[in-house]
């Protein structure tokens, strides 16, 4: 298990350096280049000699691979994500406070998710070819082909003007208010937890489908199990190694959604600062939070990949 898990370590870092380049190289393609932070900064007395000047003192115009290996070591070894000169601050400072934030948000609806999907798709796929099979499907889809902002709008007009009149989620405050004072945050949660509903239930319900029809379970049901312990006991945790790398593979998608439902409801995340500096031309911080998903999204991947070898040891063993 843990050669298993140091090669997947390394796999993540070899990829981690990749997207690092790719990231760093973007800004070499912006109007002015490189030099765009000194037009910034100088303003008005950006001069031709005043901007190379600038760029001599800050290393502008050092080779491409000596520039990349400090920027590698300055987000490696001291987590800085880089500057925002047009905002004078350092980008982790920025996004320091909306990261818990949009964490909560994306953990919570995926738990939410998770819980409720799950069985929706066992429960099909026992049923399959059912009028509850027929209703469940043709629901899902309908949920999963609105978009994210439609739906983030007919929650509001619904749940906050219509008829339930609950709270829109503050504008600032601790990242902790959503259990502290969870109510401002239901209409967020449930709006991200309904657009991947639809996903997760058919990918389960597939799944189960594919376990239904394999040689083990016949012989549970000829030995006399009950129906609902071979659903449970043996389709339900064979299909478990596809959901959990699903589940791994999800964190862009659940981000993505969050950056559109985050505007929609002037939730302040990850989302909202990335709309922010999008409008703004504030490259740095969109290259910075770019870079932190690719992060949390390798680590998604990672913890995936254990727990695929914990639930089914046929990966650890066929992997070497």
């Amino acid at each position: 298990m843990i050669a298993y898990i140091i090669r997947r370590l390394a796999q993540s870092f070899v990829v981690f350096v990749i997207v690092m380049m790719i990231t760093f190289a973007l800004p070499y393609f912006q109007q002015g280049g490189t030099l765009a932070p000194a037009f910034i900064v100088l303003s008005n007395h950006a001069s031709p000699a005043a901007v190379h000047l600038w760029g001599v003192q800050n290393g502008i115009f050092h080779p491409f691979f000596v520039r990349f290996w400090d920027y590698f070591v300055q987000v490696v070894y001291h987590f800085n994500l880089g500057f925002s000169w047009k905002q004078n601050e350092s980008v982790w400072a920025l996004i320091s406070v909306y990261v818990p934030r949009t964490i909560w948000l994306a953990l919570i609806s995926l738990i939410i998710t998770v819980v409720v999907a799950l069985p929706i798709g066992v429960v099909q796929a026992s049923r399959r070819n059912t009028i509850f099979d027929y209703t469940m499907t043709n629901f899902l889809f309908i949920l999963y082909g609105v978009p994210a902002f439609l739906l983030s709008l007919l929650m509001i007009n619904w749940f906050v003007f219509q008829s339930f009149h609950l709270p829109l989620p503050p504008t600032d405050g601790s990242s902790l208010q959503i259990f502290t004072n969870p109510l401002p945050f239901i209409l967020p949660v449930m709006t991200l937890s309904i657009l991947n509903l639809a996903f997760f239930s058919r990918f389960m319900r597939s799944a189960v489908l594919d376990v239904l029809v394999q040689d083990y379970i016949r012989t549970a049901k000829a030995k006399g199990g009950s129906q609902r312990r071979v659903l449970f006991r043996h389709a339900f945790r064979n299909a478990l190694g596809p959901i959990i790398v699903i589940l791994g593979l999800s964190i862009p998608a659940l981000f993505g959604g969050a950056l559109i439902i985050e505007e929609v409801f002037n939730y302040e995340g990850v989302g909202y600062a990335t709309v922010q500096a999008a409008q703004f031309n504030d490259l740095p911080v969109v290259l910075g939070i770019t870079l932190l998903i690719t992060v949390l999204t390798l680590l998604g991947n990672l913890l995936a990949d254990i727990m695929l070898g914990v639930v089914n040891p046929r990966i650890r063993v066929e992997g070497k």
